[in-house]
C-alpha cells in the first residue's frame, strides 16, 4: 500500500477544521461595499420592469399554481426520524459527524415539504410593484442615506449571494418573487446582460 505525503499545512488545515475556536490562518476575502452595490443597481435593479400588463399576468400565474399538496405524513416521519437520530446521537450509537450530516439532510428534506405562505394577495402586490417601480430611482437618489439603502434591500430581498467578491444570486421576498419572475419573464430570461437560468 503506498501512501500519499502529508502536504505541510495539513495540520494547520485539520485545526481550522477540527478546532474552531483557534485561531484559522484561512481568511474570507473582503468585498467594497460599494462595488457590490454598483454590481446590485446594475444588475438586479436594472432588470426590474413593470409595465402595465403585469397586473392580469401575475394574478393570473399565481392563480393556476392550485391547491398545495398535503405533505403531512411525510414531514411526521421526518420529525420521527429526527427523534430517532437525537436518541441514536445521545447513546453513541451515531458519530457527531454522522449526526450533523443525517440532521441536516433531513432538516433539508423537512424544509422542501413544509407548507410555504399563502400567495401574496392583491393589495400586497400592488405595494410591493410600486415599491419595485420606484426601486431604482429611490436607490440613485442623492438624499438616501447606505442605511436607507440597506433598509430597501432588506424590505425586498430575503437573500443576497456573493461569490468571489460579485453577486451571484438573489432571492426576493415572497410577496415580491412573482413581479420579478414577471419582469424576467417580459425580459425574456436577461438579467443585467447575462441569461438568467
Amino acid at each position: 500500500m503506498v501512501s500519499e505525503p502529508i502536504p505541510d499545512n495539513a495540520n494547520e488545515r485539520a485545526d481550522c477544521v477540527h478546532r474552531p475556536w483557534h485561531r484559522c490562518n484561512l481568511r474570507p476575502q473582503s468585498v467594497p461595499a460599494n462595488r457590490v452595490e454598483e454590481e446590485f443597481a446594475q444588475r438586479v435593479l436594472g432588470c426590474v420592469t413593470l409595465d402595465e400588463g403585469w397586473r392580469q399576468a401575475v394574478l393570473g400565474a399565481l392563480a393556476k399554481e392550485g391547491p398545495k399538496p398535503d405533505h403531512n405524513m411525510e414531514i411526521g416521519r421526518i420529525y420521527g426520524a429526527l427523534a430517532n437520530l437525537r436518541k441514536q446521537h445521545l447513546w453513541g450509537a451515531v458519530s457527531d459527524e454522522e449526526f450533523q450530516t443525517e440532521y441536516q439532510s433531513l432538516k433539508r428534506q423537512r424544509s422542501a415539504l413544509e407548507p410555504r405562505p399563502s400567495s401574496p394577495e392583491t393589495p400586497d402586490l400592488e405595494r410591493a410593484a410600486h415599491l419595485l417601480r420606484d426601486l431604482p430611482t429611490l436607490w440613485q437618489h442623492a438624499g438616501v442615506t447606505p442605511e436607507q439603502r440597506r433598509e430597501l434591500v432588506r424590505e425586498v430581498f430575503h437573500e443576497i449571494r456573493l461569490r468571489e467578491g460579485q453577486l451571484s444570486a438573489v432571492e426576493p421576498r415572497p410577496q415580491y418573487a412573482p413581479l420579478f419572475a414577471y419582469s424576467l419573464w417580459r425580459g425574456h430570461g436577461v438579467v443585467g446582460g447575462e441569461r438568467s437560468t
